[in-house]
């Protein structure tokens, strides 16, 4: 059961691919973005890749929907040993969630900095927060998650550890 679970967990990138998510989390991202301001009176305006404000054409590319947050974030889940698919599905989606919260916040917050006080301070608030960003928000929704769901395996490392305690050539 172990080798038919791992194949699957293996080949189910190949399936859920980030062009897959791309056409999921990047429209879902967008349309959220643009509601939100509109429910907090801001004049904006979709024309898809832009959403336009009174003053401002904001550009949303790939990254700006994080979908290689949501990639690495499935990627680490699928990875790790010892993991239920039933709790899999649940951390992939609590997981998403938190992301999609985030980067909502990091988007709106950056439209209000473009928005009040122009281009060169969004510039450096982008950046900032894109440094931030890129490099915590897996991390830490990764580590919130195994705490979470009392995960004890790590990505990679506990499958090649039983599989070599397999072969009998090592010994753990």
């Amino acid at each position: 059961m172990y080798y038919l679970s791992l194949i699957a967990r293996l080949l189910i990138p190949f399936i859920i691919t980030i062009n897959l998510l791309d056409k999921l989390i990047y429209p879902a991202t967008i349309y959220s973005s643009y509601f939100i301001l509109r429910l907090i009176n801001y004049q904006a305006f979709i024309i898809q890749p832009y959403i336009i404000t009174a003053g401002n054409y904001i550009r949303f590319s790939q990254a700006c929907a994080a979908i290689s947050a949501y990639f690495l974030l499935l990627l680490l889940i699928l990875l790790t040993k010892d993991i239920k698919l039933k709790t899999r599905i649940k951390m992939f989606l609590l997981g998403s969630i938190i992301i999609f919260s985030v980067n909502l916040i990091r988007i709106l917050t950056l439209i209000a900095v473009l928005e009040k006080q122009g281009f060169n301070a969004f510039q450096q608030a982008h950046d900032i927060i894109w440094i931030i960003f890129g490099s915590l928000l897996v991390a830490l929704t990764w580590i919130s998650l195994i705490k979470h769901y009392k995960i004890s395996s790590i990505p990679i490392y506990s499958d090649l550890k039983y599989l070599l305690k397999q072969t009998k050539l090592f010994k753990f």
